[in-house]
């Protein structure tokens, strides 16, 4: 059956009528005596809206005849093309020429986009066949809501991506949110046999989601890669997924990348003329074994008045073989006058050591 005939049919239920007080017509034709029709002082229906799910609509309306009423009924019609008659019986007496009237009638639920409505017209026929009308107003039932979106996310992310042979834990990550709210938030690990790994993420703010992976050593003589890929998942069950990337393990024989050292703790450029520059320099070390692998990665300030001589939109980028160590210079040059606080990061290609870096101090003066 179709939502449009079920919603007809649906229309068509009458709900229980009260009261039944019979038509009168006493003072009708007797001699002398005069018909005026009815009158409809008053008419209305309520409520004025549904969601999309429909109700009970109850039309109410005073009626006035001298001759007395034959019935009263409501005529609905809807922009969806529906149209039905609800009787309408005596609801309270209010003298022997006034009644109230009443009647309900069920508005199916709407299933389409757009929002349907349903316009109520009174008529009222008294004894002597006469009528009256009278508009007694409209109930509007919403659309569909539009379908939930999946969740947003962004930022996966999986560090390091370089292990060395013996392995080790790495950090994954992901940036979600719904306008339903995360009820879950997971990784699948695709492991170099072709196996899968799932891993739970824990929810470390109110959208950032984080989780360990141990990623196994690697005995073997080539590099193993595992893919990593991250999913929210939202209160009714949809799902959005972004690549996180790849984790490689060297071959065991290859030894871990170095550990990078920054010296020292922090810098102060203390006073410096507006317009002018202060100079310090700072020092980067690779502290790994002999034959480790070099340390790539950009050097980066968070903008003026501090900066690095020669960086460029990514910040400057060195690469530190194991067991060297490079000087760099930074500049500081005001704008204004006061304290002024920055940060100097390191961003190492292998996604390392992610909180390295300094804070920057210098005062601009005139």
């Amino acid at each position: 059956m179709s939502r449009h005939r079920a919603g007809a049919l649906a229309l068509a239920l009458i709900a229980t009528l009260l009261l039944v007080v019979p038509a009168s017509a006493a003072a009708c034709g007797e001699e002398g005596s005069e018909d005026t029709g009815p009158l409809i002082p008053s008419a209305q229906s309520t409520p004025g809206s549904f969601t999309y799910e429909g109700g009970t609509v109850t039309v109410t309306a005073r009626v006035e005849d001298d001759c007395g009423i034959q019935q009263v009924y409501a005529e609905v019609s809807s922009t969806g093309g529906t149209y039905l008659s609800v009787q309408m019986l005596p609801y309270e007496i209010i003298s022997g020429t006034a009644i109230v009237y009443r009647g309900e009638f069920q508005v199916p639920p709407n299933y389409e986009e757009w929002a349907i409505s349903y316009g109520i017209e009174i008529s009222a026929e008294d004894a002597n066949g006469a009528f009256a009308t009278r508009f007694a107003g409209e109930t509007e039932v919403a659309g569909l809501p539009p379908f939930d979106e999946a969740p947003y996310v962004s930022e996966a992310s999986v560090a390091p991506n370089v292990l060395g042979g013996g392995g080790g834990t790495v950090k994954i990550g992901v940036t979600a949110s719904d306008t339903r709210g995360i009820t879950n938030a997971y990784a699948i690990v695709s492991y170099p046999n072709g196996s899968e790994k799932e891993v739970w993420l824990e929810p470390i703010s109110f959208t950032r989601f984080e989780g360990p992976l141990k990623v196994p050593a690697n005995p073997g003589g080539t590099p193993q890669a595992y893919s990593v890929t991250v999913f929210a998942e939202d209160d009714i069950g949809q799902t959005t997924g972004e690549s996180a990337g790849t984790v490689t393990v060297e071959p065991k024989g290859i030894p871990n990348p170095g550990w990078l050292s920054l010296e020292p703790s922090y810098r102060r450029f203390g006073h410096v003329k507006i317009g002018e520059k202060g100079w310090r320099n700072i020092v980067l070390r690779n502290t790994g074994k002999p034959g480790s692998p070099p340390v790539s990665g950009f050097l980066r300030t968070t903008g003026l008045p501090f900066f690095l001589p020669g960086a460029e939109a990514g910040g400057l980028h060195f690469t530190l073989e194991a067991g060297e160590q490079r000087k760099f210079d930074l500049g500081f040059k005001p704008t204004a006058a006061g304290l002024q606080a920055s940060r100097l990061t390191v961003a190492r290609n292998d996604g390392a050591q992610p909180k390295l870096g300094m804070s920057l101090f210098g005062t601009g003066v005139k």
